[in-house]
């Protein structure tokens, strides 16, 4: 809401990415000695800038050299992107980004931002744009992308029919997640020694800070884990085993780990039954409904990209109106 493959931009419309997932932060090399015209390209007349497309290529390079030399799922190593490759992709999704805004106005969906989404992209610190390609508007961008898609998708096919079979084809891709498990609020401390680890139990038992005191016995680190779930991967099932048999208030055992102990204190904690599909088939419908959706629009956006009006220029490459891409 890109198409397969190994190319390394999703299409706009499966699903919209939003410029700060791409994450886009590419380094400028040269391509010949000419340098890009102002206008990149115009897409029904609107113009896409060669600054921004610049810009962007600069990031998404530099973003993708961090994956140079992993492996595929083929066993192929990742080459480096070519940079004329980079601005292929940059100024595809920049084309898309242009004409979805158009296609939104004209739909009379409002191109916006969500407030709340706008509000959260304001407060970010300057400092967080200061090192980066990247700039407060490429981000409200990106988010305000994936918000217009949505709701230009909601408008345009309001009422999806899903049958039963779907819900229940839906239902077997989503089940894990309404088994039965828990929820925890946990804090962590990592001792240096198992007697300190256990300083820490016996302290904390009596009534002491857990932050504090575990600094003051040499803890390396302590602090705030957030939400541990049943299902949380980041976690080996030896320590996920171990938070999970704590309730609210509890703290464990000391836990050995590389070089050290840790403890764990359960600040709050949520239990969950197993829900079945006729409890939460609403929920589940609603779900196969937006997968539908979202299918629909690809579709519907796929047929109006190959209506519209692309130019780009030469110095970027020749648009393909049938694939809806520069070549």
């Amino acid at each position: 809401m890109a198409r397969s493959g190994p190319r390394r931009v999703s299409r706009l419309r499966r699903p919209l990415i939003p410029l700060v997932a791409v994450s886009v932060a590419l380094t400028a090399a040269g391509c010949g000695k000419s340098k890009p015209p102002a206008v990149a390209a115009h897409v029904n007349g609107a113009p896409v800038t060669s600054a921004d497309v610049e810009r962007l290529t600069t990031q998404y390079i530099s973003a993708s050299a961090g994956a140079t030399g992993e492996t595929l799922a083929e066993g192929a190593p990742l080459k480096p992107l070519a940079k004329k490759t980079g601005r292929r992709y940059v100024l595809e999704y920049l084309i898309r980004l242009t004409l979805l805004r158009e296609l939104a106005q004209d739909n009379g969906v409002s191109v916006e931002p969500d407030s709340l989404l706008d509000k959260a992209v304001g407060v970010a610190p300057d400092s967080e744009f200061a090192h980066s390609a990247y700039t407060r508007e490429d981000l409200r961008n990106g988010l305000m992308a994936g918000n217009l898609s949505k709701k230009l998708a909601e408008k345009l096919f309001p009422n999806v029919a899903v049958s039963d079979g779907d819900v229940e084809k839906h239902w077997e891709t989503v089940k894990d997640r309404f088994k039965a498990g828990w929820s925890s609020t946990v804090r962590a401390a990592f001792l240096p020694t198992k007697a300190a680890a256990e300083d820490l139990h016996q302290k904390v038992t009596a009534g002491a800070p857990f932050d504090d005191t575990a600094n003051g016995l040499g803890a390396a680190k302590a602090g705030s884990m957030g939400q541990v779930t049943s299902a949380s991967e980041e976690l080996s099932p030896e320590l996920k085993n171990l938070i999970g048999t704590l309730h609210k208030g509890e703290l464990s055992p000391p836990a050995q780990a590389a070089d050290g102990y840790l403890v764990f204190l359960c600040e709050d904690r949520e239990d969950t039954p197993e829900r079945s599909l006729a409890e939460v088939r609403g929920q589940v419908l609603s779900a196969a409904q937006d997968q539908k959706r979202q299918r629909l629009f690809a579709d519907w956006l796929d047929e109006r990209e190959k209506k519209a009006a692309v130019k780009v220029a030469s110095f970027y490459g020749k648009w393909n109106n049938e694939k809806g891409s520069v070549n």
